[in-house]
């Protein structure tokens, strides 16, 4: 099982971004996304703790905290991911056989490598990135 929060975050962002001269709200942005407005409004207030987006309570989400160009798409991911490591070990082994003594540490060094490249291709890629991507005007929103 996957989770959809980073995709669903940046969904969000993207109309936020693209609707930048009105406030949107969360029944807005669930209308587009597909799913509920709690699902929404709970990551909202993670983009929102990360310092991405601004919103007040009444009026809806009032904008980007930062220009699109600013935001990475790490920055995304670390907002809205509580588990952020790529890949786990499985643990209690039988250390007693030759590949259980040793199969943690060494897919713990080739984790860390491709965890440490994927972060570095999502803080290379920003949400100006999609948005340029979507080919979207703002009055087709």
């Amino acid at each position: 099982m996957y989770s959809t929060k980073y995709a669903v975050s940046i969904h969000i962002l993207s109309l936020i971004a693209l609707k930048e001269e009105e406030s949107i709200t969360s029944e807005y942005i669930a209308g587009s996304v597909n799913t509920n407005p709690a699902l929404v409004r709970r990551l909202m207030s993670a983009l929102k703790k990360a310092g991405l987006i601004e919103a007040q309570t009444k009026i809806g989400v009032t904008g980007l905290a930062k220009s699109p160009e600013e935001i990475s798409l790490l920055q995304i991911f670390k907002a809205v991911e509580k588990e952020q490591k790529l890949f786990g070990i499985h643990q209690n082994t039988n250390h007693k056989c030759p590949v259980g003594a040793k199969i943690g540490n060494v897919l713990e060094h080739i984790n860390s490598q491709v965890q440490t490249e994927f972060e570095k291709e999502l803080n290379a890629l920003r949400l100006s990135d999609i948005l340029a991507d979507l080919h979207l005007e703002t009055s087709s929103l």
